[in-house]
């Protein structure tokens, strides 16, 4: 017998029959966008409060059923919702949507796990508050997940794990933690100040497997007076290592105030329609195809997005040294819009503004999710990101790698890179039709190749599709995995009957390490 079964049984007398997903029922959590598919949907718990997920937790270690946290579970292209294998219960955090704080004074909140940026935008629009969020591509997600998680969005406070203050964290023995100046009962210092006294704990749960986070202190944008949005557009791919050396380094002299976008003419098609719109042909759509859809859609061959915010005096200041700067690539032009005033409020309000102008500004849409659509009307994806260098050389170098396997593989090579002052984040998508074996098959060739490739040049994915983490967790090998050895040796220590999420970033408790799998042994004959 299933041990999950009894498990699933007792977790409803806390939950609740209603908050309880039974084995084998169809309604169960599964990938969206599966890129191994063929599983079947597992079971899960959805606790209300923090007192239920410490009961869950300690009903899971009676039973010896190890749990995957997630906190709304739309982190698409990385696996969603979807549990590590067979042995796990799903632990979804999304009923717990309280936000228990929102000061616009000191610019933080206090939310909890099942609280969306959508949620936190209605209510700042609501109660009509002097801060910004700062959100990702879809705004459907969880706030504290994306933050954990170190996802990131395209405001001056888009680092979004740099904004976390102050945690609530359920151990694997049921205790609760607070950490930071929270730690002290009858404090409001835990989400204002980073530190604490002792040793920094919210690190330990970031991408981790060591504790469920009930509860997050985050910081907010002030709202700016003025906000400036600016495009960039550049003619030639060989201008590529110029336009990166010139906005990194504008980023690092703080000249630019968010981490910068640039997109390819494959990304803007993605945001226009599908693939069969443009190209019906085999493979990669060839560079003449492209020349023509970039001089239909009036863009250059790569396209930056930036941003200033605050005095409209400075941010004039600020545009004539950016332009001054992009002059020097031949035929570059740049091109900004000023909303000052109530024209910027403006802009915290969906459709007031296009899509590009207005995730800038920190307000959430679901408008990118059209995209999912171009290599199929039944699409899917995977991101693959890995961090690179900000240097102009060795992102040509890596973009020229990825155009090649791209081709190889016969996929439409889309790049939306976000740049910061010393590094970026290299995204490149991978579209396919679900249920399409032969495709699905490319792309894991393809996302394997591209894995290898960053590797050898010591570069690594930020975070990671659940089905590759031991992969990427494989090349973090220095001093024969050193840093591996000690996450284990934390985990064996906060969770030695490794219920929490097991497998989590590569990180097996020691239970499960050699066999890396928490399903029975029948289930793997």
């Amino acid at each position: 017998m299933d041990r999950r079964e009894d498990f699933l049984r007792e977790a409803a007398a806390i939950v609740g029959e209603e908050n309880v997903v039974p084995l084998g029922d169809s309604e169960g959590y599964l990938d969206p966008y599966p890129l191994n598919p063929g599983r079947t949907p597992w079971p899960g718990v959805r606790p209300a409060n923090t007192e239920e997920v410490q009961a869950i937790v300690a009903l899971a270690t009676e039973h010896e059923v190890p749990l995957w946290t997630f906190s709304c579970g739309k982190n698409l292209g990385y696996g969603g919702p979807e549990p590590r294998d067979g042995g796990m219960v799903a632990l979804d955090l999304s009923r717990m949507n309280r936000i228990i704080k929102v000061d616009d004074r000191l610019c933080y909140a206090v939310v909890e796990p099942g609280v969306t940026f959508f949620d936190l935008f209605e209510y700042i629009k609501e109660h009509k508050l002097n801060v910004w969020m700062s959100v990702p591509a879809l705004g459907w997600g969880s706030v504290l997940g994306n933050m954990l998680d170190r996802g990131y969005g395209m405001t001056p406070y888009g680092d979004h794990v740099k904004s976390l203050c102050g945690m609530e964290v359920v151990l694997p023995d049921g205790d609760l933690v607070r950490t930071g100046m929270g730690a002290m009962d009858g404090t409001e210092l835990g989400p204002i100040f980073q530190g604490g006294f002792g040793p920094t704990l919210d690190g330990l749960f970031t991408q981790s497997n060591l504790g469920v986070v009930t509860q997050v202190g985050l910081w907010l944008q002030p709202a700016p007076n003025t906000y400036v949005n600016g495009d960039i557009a550049v003619q030639n791919e060989e201008d590529l290592p110029q336009l990166i050396d010139i906005l990194t380094t504008l980023r690092r002299e703080e000249i630019i105030q968010n981490n910068a976008l640039c997109g390819n003419v494959v990304r803007a098609a993605t945001m226009r329609g599908n693939r069969a719109q443009f190209w019906d042909g085999e493979g990669s759509i060839p560079d003449w195809r492209l020349e023509e859809m970039r001089q239909e859609f009036g863009i250059g061959q790569w396209n930056g997005k930036f941003a200033f915010y605050g005095d409209r005096a400075l941010c004039e200041r600020r545009l004539e040294i950016v332009e001054e700067r992009i002059s020097q690539i031949p035929g570059a032009t740049v091109k900004a819009r000023f909303y000052s005033g109530a024209e910027g409020l403006a802009l915290q309000h969906d459709d007031i503004a296009p899509l590009d102008k207005t995730q800038m500004a920190g307000v959430p849409t679901l408008k990118p999710l059209s995209t999912v659509g171009w290599a199929a009307e039944n699409g899917g994806h995977i991101d693959a990101a890995p961090i690179i260098p900000a240097r102009g050389e060795a992102v040509y170098e890596f973009y020229q790698e990825a155009k090649r396997l791209y081709s190889k593989y016969g996929f439409d090579l889309y790049i939306g890179y976000h740049l910061y002052p010393r590094h970026m984040v290299h995204v490149t998508m991978i579209f396919f039709e679900r249920g399409n074996e032969e495709m699905l098959a490319r792309a894991r060739a393809l996302y394997t190749e591209l894995l290898d490739f960053a590797r050898e040049r010591g570069y690594a994915p930020y975070r990671s599709h659940v089905d590759y983490m031991d992969r990427i967790s494989d090349g973090f090998d220095f001093n024969d995995h050193a840093a591996r050895r000690l996450q284990e040796k934390i985990k064996d220590a906060l969770d030695p009957a490794g219920i929490l999420a097991p497998g989590k970033q590569g990180i097996w408790p020691e239970r499960f390490r050699e066999q890396r799998t928490s399903a029975p042994q029948e289930q793997l004959r």
